[in-house]
């Protein structure tokens, strides 16, 4: 992931995803490296099998996960669609 984020938004310090059970949250990091580093919530992935992923994406208003179409018009992907998606919804300050 922090690949494809230095190549569509080098602002950004990288992303991590922590995972809890067959869910992943990916987050943004933004900043300069250090503890004023802004966390940027972007959605959830859940683990569906074999190279099938879910999609939620992150409401910052009630701090929740929707489940939400990708990019490629579909709700099953990979997590770079679920990154490419959440980058519309979230990420548009960071842009190149």
């Amino acid at each position: 992931m922090d690949h494809r984020a230095s190549q569509t938004h080098p602002a950004l310090q990288e992303i991590t995803i922590r995972w809890r059970g067959g869910f992943g949250y990916l987050s943004a990091w933004a900043g300069e490296g250090d503890d004023n580093d802004e966390e940027i919530r972007r959605c959830r992935i859940e683990y569906l099998g074999s190279e099938d992923w879910a999609f939620a994406l992150h409401d910052p208003a009630t701090e929740d996960y929707t489940p939400a179409v990708l990019v490629t018009g579909s709700r099953i992907g990979s997590p770079t669609d679920a990154y490419d998606t959440a980058a519309l919804a979230h990420l548009t300050d960071y842009q190149k």
